[in-house]
């Protein structure tokens, strides 16, 4: 795409919707052209999908320069970012005033460069309070009234964080919707030049990127400013670069005795085993107000805080042997509440973080919405973005006291029934991931039924929110579960929502608006127009697209060109090699019986010479190439993750065997949905 399409002759609107930030949003159909965050009108030239329900989604097709969009009555194709309307970026963050212990110079640094129109960096090791000072950059940001967006890590991501991922999450941010297909940066750099976004602030939380890809970035939003953190400098502009270094002797020393509400003298600190506990903890600030926690839980305070003759500054002495942190994490876990227990089980067995309104259909009792405050109280999870994310210490605490995790069957219907709540959960939304690990939790416990039926609703959930590929490792499950289960009518749906799926992200121009209308419609229980078929459970869902060549697409057809033929294959003829692939791809359970990454590496092997020996029968070039191509693939896959694993277990605390366990069985069972997908890419189905 070369980003010159003429958009077409149409009123001109204002930058931004008209409402003010914190106003209610106008209701679908208003007649505003800017509402629902500034409508667009679609030329006479542009191809309408007839589609009934809230739908917002955003299709950019590539070299196709084809991008789809709600406008508030219907789907309609648009032919360059420019066409959207660019939203009013919310005010900063405030969080509440807290002391950083030392870092104070560096947060009025950082501010007076952002200030000064420069971007910043803050590099360092994972858990030296990188997020937390960046926190107090936007409350004295928030106090000039600078405005922004925050960009948090997304949880059980499977694709890299690359510069064209981070491409669309700002897109999306910048221009009020989803996209689920790569932006073309020529575009993006003519919308966001078209818009003036000067002044606007951004935060990219672990942003990893090279020097390069950052150059890129900040040519792309030019009068911007951005604060990323980052493990390492990679920042094209050195002099904005600053090392978060770990704690100093002086600032733990300070943070612990504010944290324990005693003026620590040096009698108490050395009683406190201080300097053991500061070099265990690495200077991490979350690691020293764990080990407070951990004081202030014994039974030794306790007998403290009933008297009243000790000296203030000269606490009991500690154990030694109680100074590692994940004992630590251990005592506290045991110490909790059965409601914050049960959460910190559910952040744990899912592995994603969770909006506090979101917990209690995640763990079925009501009262634990608001159990994660003790978790946030005893320092084993971190709140931020809305959303609540476990610490590693905490995680490893619940893996080593080998609790049974948290219920997939609780979790599946509590989710189901808040989605299917017209008034649901308020607040943050929580990362679609959260709705792909409860599909995998319940394909492991074999509860077939209940996997398919939230595969089925989480798809087209995580279409809208512009996660494409984990709408179709959901699409997998289902259909595996559909299958194990016995639902014959259920595979044929997940097989053509695959498909569908697969037309929407990679597919031609009718292709795609077909798709767009098939799939994004039934997230939220939109019926179209006839097509003579049903996509099962979703109900009648059908759409006709008017292409510019004439043709009419129904929803589910793949129409190429009005000259391409199309070829249906037959499921009763099995082409060569594909039969000996879906045999070894039904053999290879890793994700059931491998405890190391050695057994899964084992496994991995020698399913990858099965497809291998199933490409050697082969007699199509393209299944052969497939095969082949996704056997290498594997095999470089799971090298990376046994290496990856030996630097885990090469340190001093290696993770617990259970929590190695569930990692190698989660890495198998992403080999298994990745491998039926790469063969029903090249043959048919069974």
């Amino acid at each position: 795409m070369t980003g010159d399409s003429r958009v077409p002759e149409k009123e001109a609107v204002p930058p931004y919707p008209k409402q003010e930030p914190g106003a209610a949003e106008p209701a679908v159909g208003s007649e505003d052209p800017t509402a629902a965050g500034g409508r667009v009108e679609a030329g006479r030239d542009h191809a309408k999908v007839v589609v009934h329900g809230d739908v917002k989604g955003i299709v950019t097709t590539g070299s196709h320069s084809i991008n789809v969009i709600y406008d508030g009555n219907a789907l309609v194709e648009i032919n360059s970012l420019r066409d959207l309307t660019p939203q009013r970026p919310p005010l900063l963050p405030a969080a509440g005033r807290s002391k950083l212990f030392g870092r104070d110079a560096l947060v009025e640094d950082v501010v007076a460069q952002l200030d000064g129109g420069s971007s910043v960096q803050l590099h360092g090791k994972p858990g030296v309070g990188k997020k937390a000072v960046a926190a107090v950059v936007h409350r004295e940001l928030a106090t000039r009234g600078r405005c922004g967006h925050v960009l948090y890590p997304r949880t059980g991501v499977d694709e890299e964080e690359s510069l064209q991922v981070l491409y669309g999450r700002l897109a999306g941010a910048f221009f009020g919707t989803h996209l689920l297909r790569a932006v073309d940066e020529t575009q993006l750099r003519a919308a966001v030049a078209a818009a003036d976004f000067s002044g606007t602030h951004v935060t990219v939380v672990d942003c990893a990127l090279p020097q390069s890809d950052l150059t890129r970035l900040l040519e792309t939003f030019p009068g911007c400013t951005f604060l990323f953190t980052s493990p390492y400098a990679t920042l094209p502009d050195t002099d904005a670069a600053h090392l978060v270094r770990p704690l100093s002797r002086a600032a733990a020393a300070e943070l612990l005795s504010a944290e324990m509400g005693l003026p620590l003298g040096p009698v108490g600190l050395q009683k406190l085993q201080f300097d053991h506990v500061w070099d265990e903890s690495g200077g991490s600030p979350q690691r020293i107000c764990q080990y407070a926690q951990f004081i202030k839980g014994s039974d030794q305070w306790e007998r403290r805080v009933r008297g009243a003759d000790e000296p203030r500054d000269e606490p009991d002495p500690v154990d030694p042997a109680l100074l590692d942190p994940r004992r630590q994490a251990e005592a506290l876990a045991v110490a909790l509440s059965e409601p914050a227990r049960r959460v910190l089980l559910a952040l744990a067995t899912f592995g994603t973080a969770l909006p506090a309104a979101w917990i209690a259909p995640v763990t079925g009792h009501p009262q634990d919405g608001t159990a994660a405050s003790e978790l946030h109280d005893r320092r084993m999870v971190r709140h931020f973005g809305g959303t609540y994310w476990i610490t590693e210490d905490a995680a490893a605490a619940v893996h080593s006291q080998k609790w049974a995790p948290a219920a997939a069957t609780t979790a599946a219907e509590g989710l189901l029934a808040a989605l299917a709540q017209q008034d649901g959960p308020s607040g943050p939304q929580p990362d679609p991931y959260l709705f792909l690990a409860v599909a995998r939790a319940l394909v492991h416990e074999e509860q077939w039924a209940i996997a398919s039926r939230i595969a089925r609703i989480a798809g087209p959930r995580a279409l809208t929110d512009g996660r494409g590929q984990l709408a179709l490792q959901l699409y997998a499950l289902g259909r595996m579960a559909a299958a194990r289960g016995g639902g014959t009518k259920d595979v044929k749906f997940y097989d053509q929502a695959e498909r569908l799926t697969r037309d929407l992200l990679d597919g031609d121009k009718a292709g795609t608006a077909a798709a767009a209308a098939a799939l994004l419609a039934p997230a939220l229980g939109a019926t179209a127009v006839e097509s003579g078929k049903t996509l099962g459970f979703f109900g009648k869902i059908a759409a006709t697209v008017s292409t510019k060549t004439g043709a009419s697409v129904a929803a589910g057809a793949v129409v190429l060109a009005a000259t391409t033929a199309v070829v249906v294959a037959n499921a009763n003829d099995m082409p060569a090699g594909c039969e000996p692939a879906y045999a070894a791809m039904e053999a290879y359970d890793a994700g059931g019986k491998a405890r190391t990454y050695d057994e899964l590496a084992s496994e991995t092997r020698v399913l990858t010479a099965e497809l291998r020996a199933a490409a050697g029968e082969a007699s199509d070039a393209g299944i052969r190439s497939g095969l082949n191509r996704h056997a290498d693939g594997l095999d470089a896959k799971t090298a990376a993750e046994v290496r990856e694993n030996n630097e885990r277990m090469n340190v001093k605390y290696p993770p617990h065997p259970d929590v190695i366990a569930a990692l190698a069985g989660n890495d198998g069972l992403q080999n298994k949905i990745s491998t039926m997908q790469a063969i029903r890419a090249v043959c048919p189905s069974e």
